[in-house]
C-alpha cells in the first residue's frame, strides 16, 4: 500500500481519498491480528521473525494507531498543504517498521525494523518544509536519533562478539551455557542495547528529542510518535530483555530501574512548567515511559502483561488528548486556548477531561487500571520503594493534568468559540474515549489477550 501511494503521489491531491485506503489497510491488519491471535506461535525467515501472541498484540495496537492518526490527519493536511500520498506512505512504512520490530527474534532484524520506523519519523517531523520550527525539530531529532542508532548497533556488535549470535534464543543459550554473565564486554553490550532502545521510548536520559520533535511536528505526527514509537520501543525492549538476556536479569533490571525512576521524576517535574500543550504532552509521555518500564523490571509474565496493557491503554488516551488539540486547531496548542472551553464547547471539554483523568490515573478510567497493574507488579517483585516513587510522581502529574481541567471549567472564555469539529476528528475521539472507559470498567479484558515474549 505504501509503495502504491508513493507511485500515485503526483496524482493524489485530496487527503480524504488517500486516507480512506490507509484506514482500510489498517483495519485489515487489525482484523488479521485478531483472526490469528489464537493460532499459536510460528516463526519465519530462519527463526528471525515470530508470529506469536506477543507480536500480534502489538501489531493490532500499531494498526489501530495508524487508523486513528490517519483520520486525525485529514484536517491538518488540508491546512498545511502537505502532499497526502507521501505523508500516508510514510505513516504506512513507519507502522511496518513497528510491526517488524515487535515480531523480530534477531537483533539485526530488530535494528532494521526500528530504523525503518525512525527514518520515516524524521521525514514526518519535517514534512511541513515551509515551517522553520518543523525543520529545526527534524534536524535535532535526526542528529540525536543517529547517535542512538549508532549506540544500539555498537551494542549489537559487542553482544555478537561475545556470544557469536544475533538470534535471541541463541544469545540466551550462549550466555547461560558458557557462563558469560561476568564478561565486561557483554555487560557493555547489554547496556548499549538497552540504552539505544530507551531512546525509542524517550526515557530519561535519552529523552531530549521528544519535546522539540512533538512541538515542531504537526500535531497528528506528534500523536503518532507518542503512541506508536513508544509502543514499538517497549515491544522491542521486552523481547530483548526477557528473551535474549533472560539468563542475566540482574544486569538489565538494574538499568531499567534507573531509567524508570529518572523518567517518572524528570518527566513529571518538567511538565509542571510547560505552557505549550504539545510540550506538556511530550514530558507526559516521558513520565509514562517510566511507568511502563515498571512491568518489565521483574522479568515475570505478570509484569510483561502489565506493561503490554499499559502500552495499549496509553496509546488510546494520548491519541485522544492529541485529537482534542487537533480539533481546536492553533488555539489548542497553548494552554490559554483552553480557558472556558467547558462553556463554549462542553462536549470537547468533556472528552479532554476524560483523557486527562485517565492520564493522571484516576478511577474508573483505563489509565488507573493500567497504572495500578504496573505498580502492583513492582510491589509483588519486591520493588516497594520504586512503587512509592511511582505513586509520588503520579501525585505530581495530577497537578499539570488537572490544571488544564481547571482552565476549562473554572475560567472565563477568551476569544471566540472554537469551530465545529470535523467528523473524522469526532470519530477518532469517540473511539479513544470508548477504549478509555471500557478499559477502566473491565480492566481484565485486555489481560486475557496478553502474552509473554
Amino acid at each position: 500500500m505504501a509503495l502504491v501511494l508513493i507511485l500515485a503521489a503526483r496524482h493524489v491531491h485530496r487527503p480524504q481519498s488517500a486516507a480512506a485506503w490507509v484506514v482500510v489497510a489498517a483495519v485489515a491488519a487489525m482484523g488479521a491480528g485478531w483472526a490469528f491471535s489464537s493460532e499459536g506461535s510460528a516463526t519465519g525467515f530462519g527463526g528471525a521473525i515470530a508470529s506469536d501472541a506477543y507480536a500480534q498484540f502489538f501489531n493490532v495496537l500499531f494498526a489501530a494507531n495508524l487508523a486513528l492518526v490517519t483520520i486525525l490527519s485529514v484536517r491538518p493536511l488540508n491546512a498545511e498543504q502537505v502532499r497526502p500520498a507521501e505523508y500516508y506512505a510514510l505513516l504506512l512504512l513507519a507502522s511496518t517498521g513497528m510491526m517488524l520490530a515487535a515480531s523480530s527474534m534477531d537483533l539485526l532484524v530488530l535494528y532494521l525494523g526500528l530504523e525503518l520506523m525512525t527514518l520515516c519519523s524524521y521525514f514526518l517531523v519535517g514534512i511541513t518544509r515551509d515551517n522553520p520550527i518543523s525543520n529545526e525539530a527534524a534536524i535535532k531529532y535526526f542528529l540525536l536519533g543517529s547517535f542512538a542508532s549508532a549506540v544500539l548497533l555498537y551494542g549489537i556488535g559487542l553482544v555478537y562478539g561475545v556470544t557469536g549470535a544475533t538470534g535471541f534464543a541463541a544469545i540466551a543459550s550462549a550466555v547461560s551455557g558458557r557462563g558469560l554473565g561476568q564478561s565486561p564486554i557483554l555487560l557493555a553490550g547489554v547496556a548499549l542495547v538497552v540504552g539505544g532502545l530507551a531512546f525509542k521510548i524517550a526515557a530519561v536520559p535519552f529523552h531530549a528529542w521528544a519535546p522539540d520533535a512533538y512541538q515542531g511536528a504537526s500535531t497528528p505526527v506528534s500523536a503518532f510518535l507518542a503512541a506508536g514509537s513508544k509502543a514499538a520501543g517497549l515491544a522491542a525492549l521486552g523481547r530483548v530483555c526477557i528473551v535474549a538476556f533472560a539468563p542475566e536479569p540482574r544486569i538489565w533490571s538494574g538499568i531499567l530501574v534507573g531509567l524508570a525512576v529518572l523518567s517518572m521524576a524528570i518527566g513529571s517535574l518538567l511538565a509542571v512548567s510547560q505552557s505549550d500543550m504539545k510540550r506538556l504532552l511530550a514530558y507526559s509521555s516521558i513520565a509514562h515511559a517510566g511507568y511502563a518500564l515498571l512491568g518489565f523490571i521483574a522479568g515475570t509474565p505478570e509484569g510483561a502483561s502489565a506493561t503490554m496493557i499499559y502500552a495499549f491503554i496509553y496509546a488510546f488516551m494520548t491519541l485522544g488528548a492529541f485529537g482534542v488539540v487537533i480539533g481546536l486547531g492553533q488555539r489548542g496548542e497553548d494552554l490559554a486556548g483552553f480557558h472556558g472551553l467547558a462553556k463554549t464547547d462542553p462536549r470537547t471539554a468533556g472528552f479532554m477531561f476524560l483523557f486527562l483523568l485517565s492520564l493522571t490515573g484516576i478511577p474508573p478510567t483505563a489509565g488507573f487500571a493500567a497504572k495500578f497493574a504496573v505498580i502492583l507488579s513492582a510491589v509483588r517483585s519486591g520493588y516497594v520503594v520504586l512503587a512509592v516513587v511511582a505513586v509520588l510522581c503520579s501525585v505530581v502529574s495530577a497537578y499539570f493534568y488537572l490544571r488544564v481541567a481547571v482552565l476549562m471549567y473554572m475560567r472565563e472564555p477568551e476569544g471566540s468559540a472554537p469551530g465545529r469539529f470535523p467528523v473524522t476528528v469526532s470519530a477518532a475521539l469517540a473511539v479513544a474515549a470508548l477504549v478509555t472507559i471500557v478499559g477502566g470498567i473491565f480492566p481484565g479484558a485486555l489481560a486475557t489477550w496478553t502474552a509473554t515474549p
